[in-house]
């Protein structure tokens, strides 16, 4: 009887091990999901500041800043 015990015990434990891996498979996917996602926005930002850097550090822009000092309103 030990020896069969001892069978379905491994057998538990191997059925428990396959449930560990599946979930740090499905873990793992979304890991690389998110890992892509950060990727390419990490290249979004890399190709951003390439930008910047050819031009040399300026900021371009077709909006006039705003004034620094109001207006007068002595009339």
């Amino acid at each position: 009887m030990s020896v069969i015990k001892d069978a379905v015990d491994t057998m538990r434990e191997v059925l428990k091990l396959v449930d560990d891996v599946k979930r740090s498979t499905d873990a793992i996917d979304a890991l690389t999901v998110e890992v892509r996602d950060i990727d390419r926005r990490l290249s979004r930002l890399e190709g951003k500041l390439d930008a910047v850097m050819a031009f040399g550090g300026r900021v371009v822009s077709h909006v006039e800043p705003p004034a620094l000092t109001p207006p007068d309103n002595e009339g």
